[in-house]
């Protein structure tokens, strides 16, 4: 897949000032370079609407149940993140997109992404939880999701974990 200098650009501008965050007692992982695209079908669809305190549960099928039980409790720390605050629908999905792939390539495990509580959207609905709800099941390396303890931001982010494509 190629991504066009506009949504590179666009990436950049998001992420400018943001670091990994690094384990040093953490081995290397794995890497590997195949692609991280969703697939587009559904994509354009509207995404469910939901409430501003609403959490988020996902666990791809197939996945270990203990994953989804470790990422609730905090037990797997995001290495990396990616704010959303201020994107419209359209920057979003295309920052998510480039933001998945290079959490691919560089073996990140579980990332962070602060979508927001909704407080400013019209009506007060979470316009980008409730497509980040959608968007993430589509991606074959998305193992799992929930939303974070309050200390991350509580609903209004996603701790996600990852995992190598086969």
């Amino acid at each position: 897949m190629t991504i066009d200098e506009e949504d590179r650009a666009l990436f950049r501008q998001a992420v400018a000032g943001i670091r990994p965050v690094r384990n040093e007692s953490r081995a290397a992982p794995h890497r590997t370079r195949r692609s991280a695209a969703a697939p587009r079908a559904a994509a354009e669809e509207p995404p469910e609407t939901l409430a501003p305190g609403e959490t988020l549960t996902y666990l791809k099928p197939g996945a270990d149940q203990r994953i989804l039980k470790k990422l609730r409790q905090g037990k797997i720390h995001p290495e990396t993140q990616l704010d959303l605050h201020g994107c419209t629908r359209r920057e979003a999905q295309a920052l998510l997109r480039l933001f998945l792939q290079e959490c691919h390539q560089d073996g990140v495990r579980c990332a962070l992404i602060i979508h927001g509580k909704g407080w400013r959207s019209e009506g007060f609905r979470p316009v980008l939880k409730s497509a980040l709800n959608q968007w993430l099941r589509q991606y074959p390396q998305v193992l799992a999701f929930c939303s974070a303890k309050p200390r991350h931001g509580g609903s209004g982010a996603l701790y996600v974990v990852l995992g190598q494509n086969k």
